[in-house]
């Protein structure tokens, strides 16, 4: 797994040139690739700190009541960028079908979250590195248990989630789920943990249809318990200009109230599915495209990275 981003792709991160940051950089704190260097995600947390820039503890949740809405894509990708840039994160794969587990090429997996809950694994030796700065609580079929073993659990729905994942918490910048399509008893558990809710959907009817139950979920987890109050994003995905509906979708739901659009538009790309095919992110395939342009102003955003280095926010 190259973990390395470009000192071009790092200029372009704290709005300097290229030129400039050769200049600030140590050359032997990085790597020569053909003709240009590369950083390390150590490296890049360095030069970031250097600035100013601290990464905020935030765990993110990908939730949507509707299968394909690319929640695992964006999860799994925006996870491995935030580790490009110096974050620690940890992905946690809570969908049975593990498609995110899948992506990192794991097999004979032997514990998974429900071991955690269950109490059969503790949550540090359920954890597995994947690369520098980037680890995963994997998931297999064996949590398709999980909502037998809370059925069978006395728990308090705001702290369950806080005193499993409390003994690693401070290891990491962002925690990142990513839910299987269910309204169930560990999504609505989950939920009540995040602060930020990512809800990836597509211009389509349907899509929309579960994105709407999502917020409707949401908001009933907000009545239930007043003090919370996550952070919740539409994340417009798989968007095609060509399609009418598209354009449709995205202008009609952006007066929605109590809820934020995602300042960026994942389009369709075929690179998704061809990185997914080689076990990569598309951070790995060397082409540009348009995968690696959204993903990468979507890890910024979560990050702060984006305002945090814009003109406004330097000033």
């Amino acid at each position: 797994m190259s973990k390395t981003i470009s000192l071009r792709e790092v200029s372009g991160l704290i709005g300097i040139t290229p030129q400039g940051l050769g200049k600030i950089s140590n050359k032997e704190d990085s790597i020569l690739k053909g003709n240009s260097r590369h950083f390390s995600p150590s490296t890049v947390r360095s030069i970031l700190n250097d600035r100013g820039f601290t990464f905020p503890k935030k765990k993110v949740v990908f939730h949507c009541l509707k299968g394909g809405a690319s929640k695992t894509t964006l999860a799994y990708n925006s996870a491995y960028r935030l580790s490009q840039f110096g974050a620690k994160v940890l992905l946690v794969d809570l969908d049975k079908q593990g498609n995110a587990t899948q992506a990192f090429n794991l097999d004979n997996i032997d514990k998974c979250f429900v071991d955690v809950v269950t109490g059969a694994s503790s949550i540090e030796e359920t954890i597995l590195n994947v690369g520098p700065h980037l680890d995963i609580l994997p998931s297999t079929f064996r949590n398709a248990r999980l909502e037998i073993e809370l059925n069978n659990t006395n728990y308090n729905p705001k702290s369950f989630y806080s005193k499993l994942f409390g003994p690693i918490e401070n290891d990491y910048d962002f925690i990142i789920f990513d839910l299987p399509p269910d309204l169930n008893r560990n999504t609505y558990l989950c939920t009540i943990y995040g602060d930020v809710i990512c809800i990836p959907t597509n211009p389509d009817e349907f899509a929309v249809m579960g994105m709407k139950m999502t917020l409707e979920s949401i908001d009933s987890i907000k009545e239930e318990f007043e003090d919370l109050n996550p952070e919740t994003y539409i994340v417009w995905s798989k968007y095609d200009a060509r399609e009418t509906n598209s354009f449709h979708y995205i202008t009609e739901f952006e007066k929605i109230s109590n809820v934020n659009v995602m300042p960026v538009v994942i389009r369709s790309d075929s690179t998704f599915k061809n990185a997914q095919a080689n076990k990569q992110s598309v951070f790995e395939v060397k082409k540009k495209s348009n995968a690696k342009e959204d993903v990468d102003i979507l890890a910024r955003e979560l990050s702060g990275l984006r305002e945090f280095f814009s003109p406004v926010g330097r000033a």
